[in-house]
């Protein structure tokens, strides 16, 4: 009680924060953010990286020597299989690759950066004119919205339920989910160099 007491009795002697002060505060926060954010621009964080892209699988691509994640999407990996609606497995890592190649060969893209990922890939919104890639990779049912990170593209991935397109004509395991489940056999040497990447 005579702590409470202790602590109410300071709340009273102490004055309020002036408004100004608060303000200024905010002030200096945003310029702050203002710096940060230019920086990062200058470094070339935000600028579109444009050219020719090959498909490395179903969510990744390459230009040169750099890697680049679509952002939001999620697809199967490069060795997993899928069931198909007649009950028989298919490769359906290598279908959702060769989707990805069929949107991206002889194209020029531009690829908006928003970040890197661990493996130190450039993880971007992809788009040939107004196409949005990663947006018709979900469309097209060969990849999922990786809500994990993005809600993005969730109308596509129902639109491509709904019309049973792609991995929705049967059944899968979530991209994910395989990673995790398959991580033993990467470190044994069991998949390619182009699998070490599961994510």
């Amino acid at each position: 009680a005579l702590a409470e007491a202790a602590v109410n009795f300071a709340r009273r002697r102490a004055p309020p924060r002036p408004f100004y002060k608060s303000v200024f505060d905010a002030l200096v926060f945003l310029a702050a953010l203002v710096i940060v954010m230019l920086a990062l621009d200058q470094a070339g964080v935000f600028t579109p990286q444009t050219g020719i892209f090959i498909a490395v699988d179903g969510d990744s691509l390459r230009q040169g020597d750099q890697g680049f994640r679509l952002h939001g999407i999620d697809a199967p990996e490069l060795h997993q299989s899928c069931v198909n609606k007649m009950g028989g497995d298919y490769p359906c890592g290598q279908n959702a690759k060769r989707a990805l190649s069929d949107l991206v060969r002889g194209q020029t893209l531009s690829c908006t950066p928003s970040d890197t990922d661990r493996y130190g890939r450039i993880v971007a919104r992809c788009s040939v004119g107004r196409l949005d890639i990663n947006a018709e990779m979900v469309r097209l049912g060969w990849a999922i919205a990786y809500v994990k990170h993005s809600a993005a593209y969730l109308d596509e991935e129902i639109e491509a339920r709904k019309s049973k397109r792609g991995l929705w004509q049967g059944r899968f395991e979530i991209p994910e989910t395989w990673r995790n489940s398959h991580r033993r056999e990467l470190q044994q040497g069991g998949m390619t160099a182009a699998d070490a990447m599961l994510d």
